[in-house]
């Protein structure tokens, strides 16, 4: 696939400008996410696995780091 773009005198596009590098990187960041929703569509249950998957790793990553902040005292943990 190629990304040259000739005019009418045959020159090529200027690409060294921040517009059109900007336009650039949108244009492949919108091709990608409609990659992914057509996946996503196409493959269901492989996705809501995923999500439940990537759900239960950040639920335990949060369960370990609470629990590494408890205190160890008896006495910290009293009320009186």
């Amino acid at each position: 696939m190629s990304d040259i773009k000739t005019g009418f005198t045959g020159e090529l596009e200027d690409k060294t400008t921040m517009k059109a590098q900007v336009k650039r990187a949108t244009s492949a960041v919108q091709r990608e996410a409609g990659a992914v929703a057509a996946t996503a569509q196409d493959h269901r249950a492989a996705t809501g696995t995923a999500l439940l998957l990537v759900g239960a790793v950040a639920f335990l990553a949060g369960y370990v780091l609470g629990a590494g902040d408890q205190r160890d005292s008896w006495h910290d943990r009293s009320w009186f």
